[in-house]
């Protein structure tokens, strides 16, 4: 009678052979690659790698955000939550795509200017804040270009990028909130919350200190936050926004609808500084 050979033994030979031939081609690519001469060869592919990766890639459709907001209308949300709304592209596919109610908030007065018009396309679904949001409850200099910009920042160290010093010369006093503080006082009965989006150009880890106690409370079904450069300038890591959100599974959303890619938060390539978007999950929702 022939004996079946262990799956575990065929599970471990097939990883054997995997680090074999990655070994060669290894070896090989370092052998030709690693030369003065070929490293703007290398620049080029590292760069194609991370697109790939999910990295750099701009537009509600190539960045794949589509297909997340997809899924999240899998999940049935009721209220979901636009920190840094700006002029409503993210807070209008919400609206769209879902069925959900939007608190949206936006602290730069033409920019939120836009936002209210949208209120009145959808007038029952669509709630406009205008304050920034972060880890205190008071006013901040706001630094911006265009006075409804994507880049406005309460960052001073976010303009050490010379393309945002540049443009980001504009600063004007408004008003910040934390979202513990804004859920206690305007909805003290809300018991979930399904998204929150925050996209702060560099203000992340701020929100998320002040959000604690709806982290902790609501357990809210998903974030998503934008990573970039910014983070560098904050001495601040996707590992040090993540200790925020104990009980969470990490994905980096990939490029034209590949999906979502789970990530381990420890890992190098998961903390590149640069444009990227992640989605963190709580650990008892399948994806």
């Amino acid at each position: 009678m022939k004996k079946k050979i262990p799956t575990n033994f065929i599970i471990e030979s097939r990883g054997l052979i995997r680090y074999i031939v990655y070994t060669w081609i290894r070896r090989c690519y370092v052998y030709i690659f690693a030369r003065p001469s070929m490293q703007h060869t290398n620049d080029i592919i590292l760069k194609l790698a991370m697109h790939g990766r999910g990295y750099k890639n701009h537009g509600f459709v190539e960045s794949g955000e589509d297909i997340f907001l997809k899924t999240l209308a899998q999940h049935n949300p009721k209220i979901c939550i636009d920190i840094g709304a700006n002029k409503g592209i993210y807070t209008q596919k919400l609206l769209e795509l879902t069925n959900s109610s939007v608190i949206a908030f936006e602290p730069l007065p033409k920019a939120f200017f836009d936002l209210i018009g949208l209120q009145k396309i959808y007038p029952n679904r669509l709630i406009c804040i205008n304050k920034g949001v972060g880890d205190i409850n008071s006013e901040l200099e706001i630094f911006f270009g265009e006075e409804d910009s994507e880049h406005a920042s309460f960052s001073k160290e976010i303009n050490e990028i010379d393309a945002i010093r540049d443009k980001n010369t504009n600063n004007l006093k408004v008003k910040i909130t934390t979202l513990d503080t804004f859920i206690l006082e305007s909805y003290p009965e809300l018991s979930g919350v399904d998204l929150i989006k925050i996209d702060t150009e560099g203000f992340e880890y701020e929100v998320l200190v002040g959000a604690k106690e709806t982290i902790k409370n609501l357990r809210p079904k998903f974030f998503q936050i934008e990573y970039n450069w910014h983070q560098l300038f904050k001495s601040q890591s996707l590992y040090k926004l993540a200790l925020h959100l104990p009980g969470y599974s990490a994905y980096q959303i990939l490029p034209y609808g590949e999906g979502l890619a789970p990530i381990d938060i420890k890992s190098p390539e998961s903390n590149i500084y640069e444009y990227s978007n992640f989605i963190f999950a709580r650990s008892d929702i399948v994806i």
